[in-house]
Formats: structure tokens, C-alpha cells, sequence
């Protein structure tokens, strides 16, 4: 496994916010060998410079004349964009009742004056380090969120062809039911399967026969776009679409235009030496949903109308009609749609 390489040593930016231009010297002196040094007079200018440089620390006074050093931390703890950036307070103000209310308002340290500059530095490079940590840690935490939202697409994506895998289409399937169980809304399901899709691979060979699979999620993809649809890859070169708050005659138009987008690819078959395309056999049923209709009885229905157009010639749309429905167990008197 390789090692994940390390954040680039930059130099760090420290902002100094003092109206002393005496006390601004001193921190220069201290720092500049180790960092970048920006400096403001005031407590407006050191707000202005925050936002434009997104220093890595900020080094404050309190005794500001136009904005004392609380306002100008509360400030910029209030904006996201410069509530992570660590303050630290450098005063002559050296109250308990002044150091607690610096912290209060988002301080991560207070010095106060007269300074040590051993004590300054170790400070600063400590808080930076803590800093330097906390943006890994975010960084980490933003691929880790990226990472997981693809391993979510992942496992509800086929692979191939881009469509709904099958468990995903079984969740759907089972939430769609259920949904419509609630709403007394009538659901429809295509099952549908490639004419002679063996005899293809044997023809023209897995990688065209892959390519072909994908051509098929291409014109699904097209032919399904009302939110709410899902198309999946059932299993092998057998495909499935649910249709929720839809009908049987609606499903079984829809499932003709998807028969037709395919031909309109004019992808060739030839089948025992005699030109042709590859086509579509494909089964349709639409129901209110119930307790005997669950997403086996939808599954077994379409996949009976999906083999009728196979036995009947192929290429060609079985939709389910109510007399053609044998329901095993008890009668159901909900009506098909």
C-alpha cells in the first residue's frame, strides 16, 4: 500500500495586528526567519488583510483606538471563511478577567507584555503545528466523504453499463411497492432480455458483446429520464425497468420506444450466416400493489410476458393483461391499471 505524501512545508503566513509600530518591529524581528510576515495598525486594516491572505495565525493587540482586539476576533470568528484561523492574543492587558474574556471570544492563546521571545516563538510554532494537523485532518476528511460517496455509487451501479445493479434495483423495487401500497397508486415493471445474446458473444466476441450491453444501458438512459424511474441491469444481457405511478398501457408504450430506440442503433446480428440486428424481447406488467402483489408477483409476471414475446417470435412488447393473470393463493380483486 502506498504511503499518502505529505503536506509541502510551506512557510507559513503570520499576521500582525498592533497599533504600535514599536510592538510590530519587536514580533518582526522575532519571526521573520520562519515566517512570512504581514502586519496592519488597525483592527479594520487586520480584518481587510484576513480576507484577502488567509493568514495561518493571527498575532493581536487589544488596545486598538478605531477597534479594540475583541471585536476584531469576534469578527472573524463569526465568518466561515476565517473562523479557523488561530488568534492569538499579545497585550498588555493581564487581568484574569482579561485573559478569560480573550478566550471567550475565540482566542486560542494569550501573551501578554512584556514579551519573551523564546516564549513568542515556541508559541506560535506550536499553535501552527496544531493548525498544520487540524487542515490534515480536514483534508483527510474531505477525501474520506469523497471516497465513500463513490463507494455508495458503487454499490448501487452496474459496472458496465451504468444503470442500476440488481440490488439496488431490488431496494427500489421493494420501497416502490410499498410506497404505492400507501398511495393506492398503480406501479409498472419491464423485464427485457437481448435476442440470441449468447449466439453474439459466439459471433463477435465478449468485448463487442460488452460494448453492445453498454449501447443498451446508452438508449435506456435515454428512453427513461422521468425522475423517479429507475433502469437496471437485471443480470447478464436482461434488464429492468420500474415505472412508479404508471400504468400497463403507459409502461407498454414506453417499452416500445425502448424496442424501437434499439433497432434505430441498426447495431448488426447476423444469426446463422443471415444479416439482421440485435433486438429485444420484452415483458411488461403495471398493478395496484397489495399484500399478494409484492415484488415477487411483479417480478414473475413480467418475466411470463418477457418469455411469451420470446416464444412468439422475439422482438416484440407482452404486456400482462388482467385475463392473462393467474395469481397463486387467495383472489385479488384489486384491478391491474
Amino acid at each position: 500500500m502506498k504511503s499518502r505524501p505529505a503536506l509541502p512545508n510551506k512557510r507559513h503566513k503570520v499576521l500582525i495586528v498592533d497599533d504600535s509600530p514599536a510592538n510590530i518591529e519587536i514580533l518582526y524581528t522575532i519571526l521573520r526567519r520562519d515566517y512570512d510576515i504581514l502586519f496592519a495598525k488597525s483592527g479594520a486594516d487586520g480584518v481587510r488583510i484576513v480576507k484577502q491572505e488567509r493568514p495561518d495565525l493571527i498575532l493581536l493587540d487589544i488596545m486598538m483606538p478605531d477597534m479594540d482586539g475583541y471585536q476584531v476576533c469576534a469578527l472573524l470568528k463569526e465568518e466561515p471563511l476565517t473562523a479557523d484561523i488561530p488568534v492569538i492574543f499579545i497585550t498588555a492587558m493581564g487581568s484574569d478577567q482579561d485573559e478569560t474574556r480573550g478566550l471567550d471570544c475565540g482566542a486560542i492563546d494569550y501573551i501578554t507584555k512584556p514579551i519573551t521571545p523564546a516564549i513568542v516563538k515556541a508559541r506560535v510554532r506550536n499553535h501552527l503545528a496544531l493548525k498544520r494537523s487540524h487542515d490534515l485532518l480536514e483534508q483527510l476528511s474531505a477525501e474520506l466523504g469523497e471516497k465513500n460517496r463513490q463507494l455508495e455509487v458503487l454499490a448501487r451501479e452496474d459496472g458496465l453499463t451504468g444503470l442500476a445493479n440488481r440490488r439496488h434495483f431490488d431496494e427500489v423495487l421493494d420501497a416502490e411497492i410499498k410506497r404505492a401500497m400507501r398511495t393506492r397508486r398503480c406501479l409498472s415493471l419491464i423485464l427485457c432480455d437481448l435476442d440470441h445474446f449468447k449466439n453474439y458473444n459466439d459471433r463477435y466476441g465478449h468485448l463487442a458483446g460488452d460494448q453492445c450491453l453498454r449501447s443498451i444501458g446508452d438508449i435506456m438512459r435515454g428512453t427513461f429520464k422521468r425522475a423517479g424511474d429507475l433502469a437496471a441491469r437485471y443480470g447478464g444481457e436482461e434488464f429492468a425497468v420500474i415505472l412508479p405511478d404508471t400504468g400497463t398501457e403507459h409502461a407498454g408504450r414506453l417499452a416500445q420506444r425502448l424496442r424501437q430506440a434499439l433497432a434505430a442503433r441498426e447495431l448488426p446480428h447476423d444469426i446463422d450466416g443471415v444479416p439482421g440486428l440485435v433486438t429485444l424481447s420484452v415483458g411488461v406488467v403495471g398493478a395496484q400493489t397489495s399484500r399478494e402483489r409484492a415484488a415477487d408477483w411483479f417480478i414473475s409476471n413480467a418475466d411470463q410476458a418477457l418469455y411469451r414475446s420470446k416464444d412468439n417470435g422475439r422482438n416484440q412488447v407482452t404486456v400482462v393483461k388482467p385475463s392473462t393473470i393467474e395469481t397463486p393463493g387467495a383472489p385479488v380483486t384489486l384491478p391491474l391499471c
